[in-house]
C-alpha cells in the first residue's frame, strides 16, 4: 500500500465511553495514575481520556482543616475533581443536544414554516403551526408541538418564549362578594344538547373593557365550531347589545334565527335586555351564574386570543370596525386542534352553506352574497 493510500484510510470507528469505564477513571484519577497510564489500562487514546476527564470534573469546596475546631467558611479550600457520574450526565445532556440539532436540519422546512407563523400578524400558537402543518401534510419530515417547544427552551431555534402567545396570568380573587341576581333565563334552563356542541348556532357573548373604562368591545362566539365576532360597542349601555343583534338580524335576514339559536351571556349589567334581544322570538337568551366565567369557556379563550391584539390596559377609542374585522379576521383563519386544524372560518362557510341549501335548495354561500364577519 502507497503512503497516499495509507492517510486517506478511513479511521476505525470507536465506541463511546461506557459507564463502567468512567467509574474506571474516577477511581484511577483519584488513586494519581497519569492521563497516559489510564488511556493505556484502558486501552483508550490519550486525548479521549482527556476530554472525558474534562467533562466530569467539577469543583468542590471543603473546610480548611486546620480550622477544623471553629468553623470559619471564609478559610474554605476549593479543590477539582472527576465524578464519573458528571461525565454520564453531561455526555448524555450533549448526545440529547445533538440529536435535536440533527433533527432540526432534518425538518428546516417546518421549522422555518412554524416560526413565520409564530411571528406573523396572525400569531399563530406553536400547536396550531405545527398541527395544521402535520394534517396537512405539508412537510415530509415533522415533529411535536412539545419537540418544538423542548427546542426553544435549549436555544435550538429562533424563537424565544417571549416570541409565543402570553399565558393566562391568574390574579387572587376575593372571597367576599356581594350577591347577585340572575338577569333572566338561568343556564341551568338550557337544553342539555347546547352543552354538548353537537349543533350549530348556540352562541356566547361577552364584553372586553378598554383603558379606564374607556371603550367597550362585544365578543360573540359559536360554541360548535369556534367562529367568533367582534362590535365596537362605545359604553355598557343595554341598549348597544339591542342594536348589534338588530343589525345581525338584517344582515342575515331570515336565516338569522338558524345561525343565532341562543346565546348565553355572561350577568353583567350590558345584556339586561332579554326581551329586547329575544324580540319577535328570533333567539334565546341565557345567562350564566354570576362569577362563573367558565360556564363560557368558549367565549373566554377566544376573548383570551383577542388580548394577544389588544393587550390588557390598551386604549379601544381608536379602535374602528375595521379593526374588529381585521382581528377576528385573523383568529377566525386560526387552526384549531379540536377540529383537526381546520379553520373556524372554513367550518362557518360549510354550517352557512347547509342552511342556504335547506333554505333555497340550491346555491351555496361561496355562489351568493352573505355577510361577512
Amino acid at each position: 500500500m502507497s503512503h497516499q493510500e495509507d492517510t486517506t484510510k478511513e479511521r476505525k470507528a470507536t465506541p463511546h465511553i461506557n459507564r463502567c469505564e468512567r467509574d474506571t477513571i474516577e477511581r484511577f484519577y483519584k488513586e494519581g495514575l497519569s492521563i497516559g497510564q489510564i488511556a493505556l489500562l484502558l486501552k483508550r487514546d490519550k486525548s479521549t481520556i482527556k476530554r472525558e476527564i474534562k467533562r466530569g470534573t467539577v469543583t468542590q469546596v471543603k473546610q480548611n482543616p486546620s480550622y477544623s475546631k471553629k468553623v470559619d467558611w471564609s478559610e474554605r479550600i476549593s479543590y477539582t475533581i472527576y465524578l464519573a457520574e458528571v461525565g454520564q450526565k453531561r455526555y448524555e445532556e450533549n448526545r440529547k443536544r445533538c440529536g435535536a440539532k440533527n433533527k432540526v436540519i432534518q425538518c428546516t422546512d417546518m421549522v422555518e414554516f412554524v416560526e413565520s407563523k409564530i411571528r406573523s400578524r396572525e400569531k399563530w400558537s406553536v400547536d396550531a403551526a405545527v398541527g395544521y402543518a402535520k394534517e396537512n401534510r405539508l412537510f415530509r419530515h415533522t415533529f411535536t408541538t412539545k419537540t418544538f417547544y423542548n427546542w426553544i427552551e435549549d436555544r435550538i431555534v429562533r424563537t424565544r418564549n417571549i416570541d409565543l402567545p402570553l399565558k393566562v396570568r391568574r390574579k387572587p380573587k376575593s372571597l367576599r362578594r356581594e350577591r347577585k341576581k340572575v338577569l333572566g333565563r338561568s343556564i341551568d334552563e338550557r337544553p342539555k344538547h347546547i352543552q354538548e356542541r353537537k349543533e350549530f348556532g348556540h352562541w356566547e357573548g361577552d364584553g372586553i373593557v378598554g383603558k379606564e373604562q374607556r371603550g367597550h368591545i362585544l365578543t360573540l362566539v359559536e360554541r360548535k365550531i369556534g367562529i367568533g365576532m367582534m362590535f365596537c360597542v362605545g359604553d355598557k349601555e343595554s341598549s348597544r347589545i339591542v342594536e348589534v343583534l338588530d343589525r345581525l338580524e338584517r344582515d342575515y335576514g331570515d336565516s338569522f334565527s338558524k345561525i343565532f339559536k341562543s346565546i348565553t351571556f355572561d350577568n353583567g349589567s350590558e345584556f339586561a335586555s332579554s326581551e329586547e334581544m329575544e324580540r319577535n322570538g328570533r333567539t334565546e337568551i341565557y345567562y350564566a351564574h354570576p362569577y362563573s366565567s367558565f360556564e363560557r369557556g368558549t367565549n373566554e379563550n377566544w376573548n383570551g386570543i383577542v388580548r394577544r391584539f389588544i393587550p390588557k390596559g390598551s386604549s379601544f377609542e381608536q379602535l374602528t370596525e375595521r379593526d374588529m374585522v381585521r382581528i377576528s379576521g385573523y383568529i377566525n383563519t386560526l387552526p384549531r386542534k379540536r377540529h383537526r386544524y381546520k379553520t373556524p372560518q372554513e367550518l362557518w362557510e360549510a354550517e352557512l352553506d347547509a342552511i342556504m341549501v335547506t333554505e333555497t335548495g340550491r346555491g351555496k354561500v361561496s355562489e351568493q352574497p352573505v355577510p361577512l364577519l
